[in-house]
């Protein structure tokens, strides 16, 4: 750790012991200062009024962000220089949506990729590009995993409106992949592909299913062929086989990469309208990241926030509570997101990490959740952090009554609620949230929002000085999944690790 980072945070502990033992009826708001917490842009209000700091503690941070050169490290990050030390490589993810790089033959390439890829969405809308027997489609199942998978379903389902329906499969069991075949009609269904490696066993896996799928009710070997997108970053694997191809730049991880060309199921889904949107919403935030200073900075702020709870209040997890219909698989999106790219111990200099850096990432829907999980929110005893996310639009009682449940829950799980004749109905409190308001549900809003978790986690990368764009803890348990199922699959394959050979030799006979 730097001395002047060092410095920072020995004040910073210091401050979080007191503010550890303070009562959270101790944080008298004022209207002022609940203006000097709120940010406000474009139909998205950032509101942090209800966290366990106060200006000492908020100062402290934005002068830890300075000393990181925060700002240089996005733009850095921004303009295409290599920020991905580990595989040398930029992210580039913000020019999907037209962020200006310094990559100027980049920018013309994607200009020239997404007016294709636009092309071939409205084509299919309208009937022009038709399946193998000359019909229009209407259904599209689409096969990935992970990066290729999570934001493509939350948007898909969030901003649907066009005539299509979407089909997911992302893990390879049986019973999922056969149930979701047997709704669908291959003389109608456009199946899609999507890989960044395009060697992910279960998209593999899901692959051939569908060929058989499609040779076995067609009868026909070349069926597919018509009916057929792959998308993926290995171009040169890819060509070698039928359908229609799309490229994504080996600068995009997955986890970044609905906006590129691995967004064309939420293209077919929402139409290209919405879609457009969807990115100007993105754009606008990567503008406004770009060009704040941090403490006035939307997205620095989050990720200070979650520093600060994590590192200074010990909040072991985060929970994301979508009181917005529309967002009910956002929390399992921003657990890839999130805790793929953070959850790090080596930093970027190969040091061992001195201190945490994310928790646990979890959530759902609201108000579901409250009668689920909220009883271990107010009484539980563990430390956690939360975001709130609700519409402020109400177009009929129902919208008031789920935006005054999230107004209400989020200061109950700050303030509490005291009861000393009924010690089983007082709430401690103390937790620390952020109620994130979307003017209304759409996709200019959404893809803000998106784009805002996507800079959080890039400034948490950066103050924690960890890589939050590689994920190399991932591929591990893969390489030794491929060594067992050779074992599983009755191969006579010994195993190099003598105690998981014995653990497969007993789980064997069982099988036969």
């Amino acid at each position: 750790m730097a001395p002047d980072v060092a410095r920072i945070w020995r004040r910073l502990e210091v401050f979080a012991a007191d503010h550890r033992a303070r009562k959270p009826d101790a944080y008298t708001l004022k209207p002022e200062l609940l203006k000097d917490r709120t940010l406000s842009l474009d139909g998205l209000t950032l509101d942090w009024s209800l966290q366990r700091l106060d200006d000492d503690v908020l100062e402290a941070l934005v002068e830890l962000s300075n000393v990181v050169n925060l700002q240089d490290r996005l733009r850095q990050q921004f303009e295409g220089e290599v920020v991905n030390p580990t595989e040398q490589r930029a992210a580039l993810h913000s020019a999907m949506r037209d962020t200006p790089t310094s990559h100027r033959a980049l920018r013309v390439r994607l200009r020239t990729d997404r007016e294709e890829l636009t092309h071939f969405a409205i084509n299919v809308l309208n009937g022009h590009t038709t399946s193998y027997c000359g019909a229009a489609f209407t259904d599209v199942l689409h096969i990935g995993i992970g990066g290729s998978h999570l934001g493509q379903k939350l948007l898909s389902d969030a901003l649907a409106s066009t005539r299509l329906n979407l089909h997911f499969l992302s893990n390879s069991q049986s019973e999922r992949v056969r149930s979701t075949l047997d709704r669908l009609d291959p003389a109608k269904t456009l199946a899609i592909v999507a890989s960044k490696s395009f060697t992910t066993p279960e998209t593999q896996q899901n692959f051939q299913s569908v060929k058989n799928w499609f040779a076995e009710r067609t009868g026909r070997s070349d069926a597919l062929a018509s009916n057929l997108v792959l998308i993926s970053s290995n171009a040169s694997l890819i060509e070698k086989l039928p359908g229609k191809h799309f490229t994504v730049p080996e600068e995009v991880g997955g986890r970044f990469s609905v906006w590129s060309a691995m967004g064309l199921p939420v293209l077919l889904a929402t139409g290209p309208e919405q879609f457009a949107q969807l990115l100007h919403g993105a754009n606008l935030m990567d503008h406004h990241t770009i060009t704040t200073p941090s403490s006035a900075n939307a997205a620095v702020m989050l990720a200070l926030l979650a520093l600060w709870n994590t590192n200074f209040l010990a909040a072991s997890s985060h929970a994301v509570l979508s009181y917005v219909a529309a967002l009910r698989w956002l929390p399992g999106y921003l657990q890839q997101l999130e805790m793929e790219s953070l959850g790090k111990s080596v930093t970027v200099d190969g040091e061992t990490v001195p201190h945490h850096t994310t928790g646990v990432i979890w959530g759902g829907e609201e108000t579901d959740g409250q009668h689920a999980w909220h009883q271990w929110l107010h009484q539980g005893t563990h430390l956690y952090s939360a975001d709130f996310i609700a519409t402020t639009s109400r177009n009929n009682k129902d919208d008031s009554w789920t935006l005054a449940n999230s107004l209400a829950q989020h200061h109950v799980t700050f303030y509490g609620h005291e009861d000393n004749k009924a010690p089983e109905k007082h709430i401690q409190g103390g937790h620390g949230s952020t109620l994130i308001l979307l003017d209304d549900t759409n996709a200019k809003t959404i893809g803000m929002l998106l784009a805002l978790y996507e800079h959080k986690v890039a400034c948490l990368g950066y103050l924690w000085n960890i890589d939050p764009f590689d994920q190399w803890g991932v591929e591990r348990g893969k390489v030794m999944a491929e060594e067992i199922n050779k074992a599983l699959s009755g191969t006579g394959h010994t195993l190099s690790n003598p105690l998981l050979d014995e653990r497969v030799r007993k789980i064997l006979p069982r099988q036969k």
